[in-house]
């Protein structure tokens, strides 16, 4: 060979890391190459025999070509100089010393692999020293002369030991393994791998063959058992095999071992074949324990649980740790929500975990189950009454809860009640600091109205407050009324302030009627509830023409509530006697709290009624002056313990006086049924917070007291005179009209009232929404929800609107309290698209993504919307719209896009309204750039003119109001819409007081009007 000469050579290896080549001149090899080259089809179908003659397992003789560090390149001879690469060591012999091989050496090697694309094209072999363990010929025959049938008692040795099961090795070169569940009768081994070593020889029974499985040496694996049960017997096949029928019942006690964790859901294995989930919170009731899941619930712990649920076809089972109601039985497929919650009993503990803290005074909603949720009452967050019972709670929080009911509603929901006090049943201990008067130190947990009585000490939290009064929560199920006179013993001049939404509050019960489930408590803690009831009635101590002095407690259109001095008593004097001038505005007059001085005019002993009077003209006779021998505690008797409500304003119109009352609790001789009918007389929506408490002043005005004339007085003085009391009258006409309008516009405060508000106008959407609202505020999502479908079945198919507002209102509340929202908006979006317009619907829920900031949603939803009604301009509308209010540059390809599918008749309307929300929201240039398009194309359109000059004219830049007017006036149109032009000009010249301008807007009117005139 020479330098520089052309040689041909054939290539036996390519090492990309070293980068090197290795060739061979042998002519075996370069004829090899040119026989094989000749044509890439006689290539391909070269391959193709020498892999039909080659097969994988087969021993061959092979030469050494090339020895490198790691494999060896041999070739082949017996198959014309095939080149293939062996190992030169394997995992087991990486350690051990290297045999060492020569160029052209002999060696013994197995087919381990076939040229393909997963070997790089070249033919792998395992060098004989190497391949011991590799299956032969002859091994095969071995192995199949060998019977080994299912039910076999054989001798395995184990070869490895894993968490779940036992690696094993039997007869000539058969595997398999051992199951954990495999090794005890009952699964009750914490370890049962603990006794066990490698290498040890167990006496098993094969329960299975033939499966494929993992990790087994071999290919095929048996299932072996050494379970004692199945040990015992001859070793006959088959004999004393345990049944595999999937044979499971609900309530059923099954052990297992985990053998998977993860944050919510630990996976048992209760057989080879069959699993079992357990949910977090049914695996423990103590939060300490829900918080160390993982932790606690290792892989191979042995655990014991209940079936609630089985799964047939995947072979899965659902556990739970406490045994399940056994009135439930066996439950099909078809229950499958059912079963889900029948392991759910009232009075049982739970665990749960506190999913949202609902706003206000909702309480919590905590979830108990993968998909089941229950509701804490604000009453039932803790063991004592607390300021802020919400405050030591978490979203996330583990707790434990007990569960009070149970209860399905109107589309099978189911709604549980829970409790986090861990004595539903006690006393509930209260700080002596926080109660007056001497006070018990505890006070009694009720659950039921029956457990009331007057007198009796009470605890809860305001739920809602108003001007004339507010509502507490005694319990779960009981709340209290207190009228603004009795929630202090001092004046309350803004109930809201002081006693707002959640406020502890202690007070005494002053009467409970159970018909009605409607309790009265006081907040006042005077001496005058302590003492009994006087025997006096307190009008006595009144007597017309008694000067009194007193403090303004409310102002009402119709007069003022005056308190007297040293009484609880509460007077009213009339509008009409206020002054002996017409007063426009009480309010304006007269301040809550106010000190001022009256005289009695009427005292009705019978009806116990009092009217003040605070004309100047009462008082030119008499000496208004506090001297110590006139006090009027004698006068009154301050020391007679009187107790005295605000007076009552019912529908009567014969009196215009003062009731009083006594605020004492009922003695029996008034029985509960006649006022429960009393009650029944009132016509709906007319009985407010304080329908005990208000004041009767319409009807006969005109027999309030009038000071006596003297018998001089001249005709012309009584004409006046009548001509004041019919002026009287007629106002006081208009007050009573007045008052009617207010009283049928009260908001129900009560289920019972709305019932009723619904019953009078069934196809009104506004009253239903506002039930809805009512519940929501009470944290009852479930009857929010039966309240929406009650009033979609109820309102009328031809009421569409109203029926459209209904499910409105519905994607709110799903979106609010929805579990998870998304899902619980789409079901109620594709039910309302059957009954409502498509559109409507559709801009509807993107009006409620948009303003609740999904705009992700928004933007989903707007793609359907717009392939359905791609012809509404509206939808067009709506999306340039969020994309302004987004500040988003994407409004361009949206306006190109609509234009492209808009009908021609409806571009100057989408340009238009577009250009507006730019010029509103958005970027000016862009409207700017919007409206001279279209003014391009319509310039003679003076609305169009009118619009741009509008939206400059908001913006307020001068120069550009002035140069769009200039272009506006120069324009060639009819002398009526010039003129129209001209003035809106004139006007906006006027509005900046620049008098130049003004003349020169003037000035060019004149000259246009001149021009065309000529």
């Amino acid at each position: 060979m020479k330098k520089n000469s052309a040689i041909q050579a054939a290539v036996l290896d390519v090492s990309k890391i070293d980068r090197v080549v290795d060739l061979s001149l042998k002519p075996e090899f370069i004829n090899r190459s040119k026989k094989e080259s000749s044509t890439i089809k006689a290539l391909k179908k070269k391959r193709k025999r020498e892999q039909k003659d080659l097969e994988v397992n087969q021993i061959v003789n092979a030469i050494v070509e090339i020895v490198k560090e790691n494999y060896l390149v041999l070739s082949v001879p017996d198959y014309n100089f095939t080149i293939g690469y062996a190992s030169l060591t394997d995992y087991n012999t990486q350690k051990l010393p290297h045999k060492q091989f020569t160029h052209g050496q002999s060696v013994s090697a197995t087919v381990m692999a076939l040229p393909a694309p997963a070997t790089c094209g070249k033919l792998l072999l395992l060098l004989k020293h190497l391949g011991d363990g590799v299956d032969t010929s002859s091994s095969k025959r071995a192995r199949k002369k060998s019977s080994y049938d299912v039910g076999s008692l054989i001798q395995a040795e184990i070869t490895e030991i894993k968490p779940l099961e036992l690696k094993v090795k039997f007869g000539s070169g058969f595997y398999g393994r051992i199951h954990i569940t495999e090794v005890t009768d009952d699964n009750s081994a914490e370890s049962p791998f603990s006794d066990y070593r490698i290498g040890q020889t167990l006496a098993s029974r094969i329960v299975s063959k033939g499966s494929k499985t993992k990790n087994i040496k071999g290919g095929h694996g048996c299932e072996l058992s050494i379970k004692p049960s199945l040990l015992k017997g001859s070793g006959e096949p088959d004999e004393g095999l345990p049944s595999e029928e999937f044979n499971y019942t609900y309530g059923q006690r099954v052990s297992g071992y985990v053998y998977k964790v993860d944050s919510d859901w630990a996976w048992l294995t209760i057989s080879r074949d069959v699993n079992a989930q357990l949910y977090i919170l049914d695996s423990s009731c103590e939060p300490c324990e829900l918080a160390e899941f993982q932790n606690r619930l290792r892989v191979g712990k042995a655990l014991s649980g209940h079936i609630i649920t089985v799964n047939k076809e995947k072979k899965l089972l659902r556990l739970v740790m406490q045994a399940p109601a056994d009135a439930c039985g066996e439950l099909d497929e078809k229950n499958y929500d059912r079963r889900l919650t029948c392991h759910l009993v009232e009075g049982s503990t739970v665990g749960g975990r506190i999913s949202k803290i609902l706003p206000g005074i909702g309480g919590l909603l905590v979830q108990i189950d993968q998909h089941q949720y229950g509701k804490v009452h604000f009453t039932e967050l803790t063991d004592s009454w607390v300021s802020n019972p919400l405050s030591c709670y978490q979203e996330g929080q583990f707790v434990k809860c007990k569960v009070l009911e149970i209860t399905r509603g109107v589309m099978g929901v189911v709604h549980v009640d829970l409790s986090l006090r861990s004595a539903p049943d006690a006393s509930r201990d209260l700080g002596s600091s926080e109660l007056n008067g001497g006070m018990h130190t505890s006070i009694q947990h009720v659950d039921k109205i029956t457990d009331l009585h007057p007198d009796m000490v009470v605890q809860g939290y305001v739920k809602n407050v108003s001007s004339k009064g507010c509502f507490i929560m005694l319990s779960r199920k009981i709340d209290a009324r207190i009228l603004i006179s009795k929630l202090s013993d001092n004046f309350v001049e803004n109930p809201e302030n002081e006693f707002p939404i959640g406020k502890l509050v202690v007070g005494k019960v002053l009467s409970v009627e159970p018909l009605s489930k409607r309790v009265e408590v006081t907040l006042r803690t005077s001496s005058a509830l302590k003492e009994p009831k006087s025997g006096n009635n307190p009008v006595d101590h009144i007597s017309v023409g008694d000067i009194i002095s007193g403090r303004i407690k409310r102002i009402q259109p119709y007069g003022l509530f005056i308190s007297i001095d040293h009484t609880n008593a509460v007077g009213l004097c009339h509008v009409s006697e206020l002054s002996d001038d017409h007063i426009e505005d009480l309010e304006t007059q007269f301040k809550a709290g106010e000190k001022v001085t009256a005289k009695v005019l009427t005292v009705d002993k019978e009806r116990n009624r009092i009217s003040l009077g605070l004309k100047k003209s009462y008082f030119k006779d008499e000496e208004v002056q506090a001297s110590p021998g006139q006090s009027h505690d004698s006068a009154i008797g301050i020391n007679d313990t009187i107790m005295l409500d605000e007076p009552t304003v019912t529908s009567q119109r014969n009196s215009a006086s003062m009731e009083i009352t006594n605020n004492e609790s009922d003695n029996g001789h008034q029985p509960i049924l006649a006022d429960a009918e009393s009650r029944a007389l009132v016509p709906p929506l007319e009985v407010p917070l304080d329908d005990m408490e208000t004041s009767d002043i319409e009807g006969d005005v005109g027999q309030t007291l009038v000071p006596v004339t003297n018998a001089d007085t001249t005709a012309g003085e009584k004409k006046k005179r009548g001509a004041k009391r019919k002026a009287r009258e007629e106002r006081e006409q208009e007050i009573r009209a007045a008052e009617e309008r207010q009283l049928e516009k009260d908001v129900p405060r009560n289920t019972d009232e709305f019932e009723k508000l619904i019953k009078s106008s069934p196809n009104n959407s506004y009253p239903w929404i506002k039930y809805m609202a009512f519940m929501l505020s009470l944290a009852d999502i479930e009857k929010a929800r039966s309240i929406a479908e009650l009033a979609l079945k109820r309102i009328s198919s031809q009421e569409e609107s109203e029926k459209l507002n209904i499910w409105v209102a519905y994607l709110n509340l799903e979106n609010e309290y929805g579990n998870p929202p998304e899902e619980a908006v789409k079901k109620i979006f594709v039910r309302a698209l059957q009954h409502c317009d498509s559109k409507k619907v559709h801009l509807a829920l993107l009006e409620m993504y948009e303003r609740t900031e999904q705009h992700k949603l928004a933007d989903e939803l707007f793609g359907t919307t717009v392939r359905k009604h791609c012809n509404s301009c509206k939808v067009w509308l709506r999306r340039i719209q969020s994309l302004v209010d987004r500040k988003s540059d994407g409004v361009q390809p949206v306006v190109n896009d609509a234009l492209k599918r808009l009908p021609q008749h409806k571009h100057i309307k989408f340009l238009s309204k577009t250009a507006i929300l730019e010029f509103k929201c958005g970027v000016p240039d862009r409207g700017r750039t919007l409206f001279e398009s279209i003014l391009r194309q319509h310039p003679k359109r003076t609305d169009l003119w009118s619009i741009y000059l509008d939206q400059e004219i908001k913006l307020g830049e001068a120069d550009m109001i002035r140069a769009l007017f200039e272009r506006a006036i120069s324009l060639s149109l009819p002398l009526k819409k010039m003129k129209f032009l001209f003035n809106k000009y004139l006007a906006y010249e006027k509005s900046t007081g620049d008098e130049k301008r003004i003349e020169s807007v003037k000035a060019k009117a004149i000259e246009y009007a001149e021009n065309n005139l000529a």
